[in-house]
């Protein structure tokens, strides 16, 4: 293989990397400036303003919420189930003004059978790159959840979940926040949320309430409640996600440690197996894309 620019563009996150020959990084970015903070449709500076310096000859290989609608290209969804040569026959070409040649990654759409279509875009590489753990379910995090899962070199399905956004909401706009204060992540009021949402994983809009009502008589200290109500949805999300999977099942949760603790912590509470992938799935799932189309 050959040495290119992996780009990871989502849609509150840029990270770009160097990658060599062998498939080492050399040289990185990060900015917290994803798709919805670019102004008017300038992808080319913002791409030249962080990686302006290295070497144009390398082809760039670039996935996430950058091939969306509200991205720079936006990339038909390739159907799932796919492998690394389905998606290699979707990339999408783009000659920039610089005369880097940007070659995008489309993302997945999937026939879901409980809500009719479901979709990725970035993920798909990070489980790729993941295959090779023998694992069967991947999870990722954000602000919107992925449960995935693969099957040989494929992957076979997967569900979204609204569970960061959904905390976000929570917290900063409705009555839950009103009693909470900022502090550290609690360990014992993320698992007592995790319970709480095991205890009766159809009552997630009943077992919010408590969020208020623990807080209102001083069973949870304002600034835990936070982690309180983190652990109920997280909960409630790990109990739908793994309804019917087999107990010996291996899940592998994909994203940095920092991400993917919390999700880590509740399948453990839940007795299932669980590691943490690589962080840097997405760049070998980019290389075995690329190198499937013969970009690198």
């Amino acid at each position: 293989m050959k040495p290119f620019i992996a780009l990871d563009w989502g849609t509150t996150s840029f990270r770009a990397y160097e990658v060599n020959a062998d498939g080492q990084v050399v040289n990185e970015a990060a900015a917290a400036e994803g798709i919805l903070s670019v102004k008017d449709g300038k992808f080319e500076e913002t791409l030249e303003s962080h990686i302006g310096s290295w070497s144009k000859a390398l082809p760039v290989v670039a996935s996430g919420m950058i091939t969306s609608r509200q991205g720079w290209v936006e990339c038909s969804y390739a159907e799932c189930p796919a492998n690394a040569s389905d998606l290699a026959k979707s990339i999408t070409r783009h000659n920039t003004s610089t005369g880097r040649a940007v070659h995008f990654i489309t993302g997945l759409h999937y026939a879901s059978p409980t809500i009719g279509h479901d979709v990725i875009r970035g993920e798909e590489t990070q489980v790729l790159g993941s295959l090779n753990t023998g694992a069967t379910h991947f999870v990722t995090r954000g602000t919107h959840c992925k449960w995935i899962d693969g099957q040989g070199q494929k992957i076979s399905g997967f569900s979204t979940y609204m569970t960061g956004e959904s905390f976000s909401i929570y917290k900063q706009h409705s009555i839950l926040g009103r009693l909470m204060k900022d502090g550290p992540e609690n360990e014992p009021a993320f698992k007592r949320g995790v319970e709480r949402a095991f205890a009766d994983p159809a009552g997630l809009l009943h077992a919010l309430f408590s969020v208020r009502s623990l807080g209102l008589f001083d069973e949870i200290v304002p600034e835990n409640l936070a982690s309180y109500l983190s652990g109920l949805l997280i909960g409630h999300e790990v109990a739908h996600a793994t309804n019917g999977h087999d107990r010996d099942a291996n899940y592998v949760v994909l994203g940095s440690p920092a991400q993917a603790a919390t999700c880590i912590m509740a399948l453990q509470l839940a007795g299932l197996k669980v590691e943490q992938g690589d962080p840097l799935s997405a760049i070998a799932g980019q290389r075995i894309i690329a190198h499937e189309a013969g970009i690198i």
